[in-house]
């Protein structure tokens, strides 16, 4: 059952009430009335909302997460796990309703950062480094509650495109050579994920989940949509990074910031260039193709058509990467031939990103 965000807002005033006698400063106005204004839609059934209080310095974040829809639990626990690592404190929860306060880490995503400095690549390798470095602690964490991200799951996830994007949205039949290009190359990129290192990947590591605090020299990594994290390949986060479904980087930068990261990171210090770009790029592929069959199915099965705009963008690139390498030329051509399609549907092309 849905929530309402008037339920939502008195379970906050009723729980910031609570809290107040924990807050360090007794000084402090006590907060008396708040607003809630929503947050962008993300690709999950959780809504999020900005908490001000009346006392104009101080703000928190509620999350209404369906218990039906939504691993609630691990949530909870996983904030625990990464405490420390960027990601934002849970301060209050109601399991039954779905319902969290936390931490508000601001408003300067990534994605905001990348517009400010004008695309001049200086700066943002300045924004890209410091999410790299970030992820560096992050990708050490090991715990029971984290599961493996094994091929089973790496295969399904390649299969979402092709179910809902392409034979649900686009209406297009799969024929066998088709069927077999998917399948070939599908196992290309699985076997090129599952040789790299095993660390802890959060799996969706991209400029929108990605906030800077501070400022100056105190500027950190902020972490929001982190309850998926699984152990696996050491560059997926990074490529959910450096080729994101939400800013297109050009390709200096990209093998730049990817050559840093190596250089510090313990796991992949000894791997070749060639061996990280492919890596790299495996990962990336594997995603931006599992990323636009759940944009498809959040329009058809969810009635969300917020990503919509990402998806023939997001076809686009996959078909020029995939042409780099001749292992994956039947899979860039059946991309092309898709993106082709995606271009004459107007619910497609016409799309304004937000």
């Amino acid at each position: 059952m849905q929530k309402s965000a008037n339920e939502l807002h008195a379970w906050c005033r009723s729980q910031l009430h609570r809290l107040q006698p924990l807050a360090a400063s007794g000084q402090k106005e006590p907060v008396s009335e708040i607003s809630l204004q929503a947050l962008r839609a993300e690709a999950s059934h959780r809504q999020f909302y900005r908490v001000q209080s009346n006392t104009a310095d101080e703000s928190w974040v509620a999350m209404y997460s369906p218990p039906a829809q939504e691993n609630n639990a691990q949530f909870v626990a996983l904030a625990e796990v990464f405490a420390g690592l960027g990601t934002p404190r849970v301060l209050a929860e109601d399991h039954d309703q779905g319902f969290f306060l936390m931490e508000d880490l601001g408003q300067h995503h990534l994605l905001d950062a990348y517009h400010r400095v004008d695309n001049s690549p200086d700066h943002l390798a300045q924004c890209i480094n410091l999410a790299l470095d970030g992820l560096i602690p992050f990708q050490g964490v090991r715990h029971p509650l984290i599961p493996a991200y094994d091929s089973h799951r790496l295969s399904m996830e390649f299969d979402l495109c092709g179910q809902w994007l392409i034979e649900n949205l686009l209406a297009l039949p799969l024929n066998q050579q088709d069927l077999e290009t998917l399948q070939q190359s599908k196992h290309l990129l699985i076997d090129a994920m599952l040789e790299q290192p095993r660390v802890c990947v959060h799996r969706d590591f991209h400029c929108r989940n990605l906030l800077i605090t501070g400022s100056g020299q105190s500027q950190a990594l902020g972490i929001v949509d982190f309850q998926d994290a699984l152990i696996g390949p050491a560059l997926y986060d990074p490529a959910s990074l450096l080729r994101d479904c939400y800013y297109t980087h050009e390709e200096g930068l990209i093998a730049k910031c990817l050559m840093r990261f190596a250089a510090r990171n313990p796991e992949l210090t000894d791997v070749d260039p060639k061996t990280l770009t492919w890596w790299l790029d495996a990962c990336a592929a594997q995603r931006q193709i599992k990323a636009i069959g759940i944009f498809a199915r959040l329009h058809l099965r969810d009635n969300k058509s917020s990503h919509l705009g990402y998806i023939l963008p997001t076809l686009q690139r996959l078909v020029v990467m995939t042409a780099n390498y001749p292992k994956l030329t039947r899979l860039s051509q059946l991309l092309a031939r898709w993106s082709e399609t995606a271009s004459n549907i107007r619910l497609l092309s016409d799309q304004e990103i937000r």
